[in-house]
């Protein structure tokens, strides 16, 4: 059986490869998972009921701390992996483990929806066996950082498909956190400090603004966004991770400076307001088949926008059941390379 290392860095990656674990684990994939420690990544891991192996943290704000970070991620994957000695790695663009699998030999799967995250693409892309992402990026978006024998394998949908489509509410967590359904905005702020990140919003206006008029749940990515609005009237900040579709699900909107809450929400039909300031191809594929996902240039704009879904929820909310299971999943794509790779394992010996 073809032995696979999943690193994850990131919250929205440890629910793709955590949900992908969870499968492939059930149909006897020997399954090695490391991850590093930042921002809802664990808790999100331990919701899932993932094994996992901590190596490192993020490295912060400065382009320092992100070298010093990843060298000695680097330093400790390389001893475990050698001693796992997987067949595959599975993951985002990362530095780290594309270059720890790539001295190693072993073949590395990468995902991505985000060939506007320059810098991890450049430093991991050419060392991709394969690369998974959505049909709605452009393949010379994707060819611009791969190796040409790269194999390039596109799918009809988005990451998010994945989580969602076995998505059950459960209004239980909102209890914990002393919310009642449809009665509270989610928020979650921009992630300024990540590399490819060089834009100013002032979530700070847009939060104060919105808790003057409901609830606001807020997901902050950074300490300093816990510290900001800790003790603000009418704000609510979790004390641990939450389960990101479940608590979308029972909300009136998402508003996000980032893109994955946001096209999760649409999914799953509840109104949701992106804030990244450049167009994501993905963003537009949601838009254009009838998903509840706005784009908003500014905090005015997205202010207007979250008032007038405020003022009638119901017209603004859709059904997209239907929707969701006619769209692809990025595993579809990885049980073909799985059963490319066994079907060569095999003829091979």
């Amino acid at each position: 059986m073809v032995k696979i290392w999943i690193d994850v860095l990131t919250p929205k990656q440890a629910l793709m490869f955590g949900t992908m674990a969870k499968k492939l684990m059930k149909m006897g994939y020997d399954i090695y998972v490391t991850t590093r420690r930042y921002d809802y990544t664990l808790g999100i891991l331990d919701n899932l009921g993932i094994r996992y192996e901590v190596v490192g943290e993020y490295g912060g704000a400065t382009l320092y701390g992100k070298l010093k970070a990843d060298i000695e991620r680097m330093n400790v994957l390389a001893d475990l992996i050698n001693s796992y000695s997987p067949d595959l790695l599975l993951a985002y663009p990362n530095p780290s483990a594309s270059r720890v699998a790539y001295g190693l030999g072993v073949k590395y799967v990468a995902f991505t929806d985000s060939p506007h995250s320059i810098h991890a693409s450049r430093l991991s892309l050419p060392l991709a066996t394969i690369v998974i992402f959505p049909k709605a990026i452009p393949l010379d978006d994707i060819k611009a950082y791969v190796h040409p024998t790269t194999r390039l394998m596109p799918y009809n949908g988005v990451d998010e498909v994945l989580w969602i489509k076995e998505f059950k509410p459960n209004p239980r967590e909102l209890d914990e956190l002393g919310l009642s359904p449809f009665n509270y905005v989610v928020v979650r702020p921009a992630e300024v400090h990540a590399a490819y990140y060089r834009f100013s919003i002032n979530f700070s206006s847009l939060i104060k603004r919105l808790s003057s008029e409901v609830k606001v749940l807020l997901l902050p990515r950074y300490r300093e966004d816990y510290v900001k609005f800790k003790g603000m009237k009418n704000v609510i900040i979790p004390s641990r991770a939450v389960y990101g579709p479940n608590i979308s699900y029972y909300s009136i909107m998402v508003i996000s400076g980032g893109g994955t809450m946001t096209r999760e929400a649409a999914l799953l039909g509840v109104p949701a307001i992106n804030l990244y300031p450049e167009e994501l191809y993905v963003d537009r594929y949601v838009m254009e088949r009838g998903f509840p996902l706005f784009k908003a240039k500014d905090v005015n704009e997205a202010l207007e926008l979250a008032f007038k879904v405020l003022d009638n929820p119901r017209k603004y909310r859709v059904n997209t059941l239907n929707m969701v299971m006619d769209m692809e999943d990025p595993l579809t794509k990885l049980l073909e390379v799985l059963g490319s790779y066994e079907e060569g394992i095999d003829n091979n010996g």
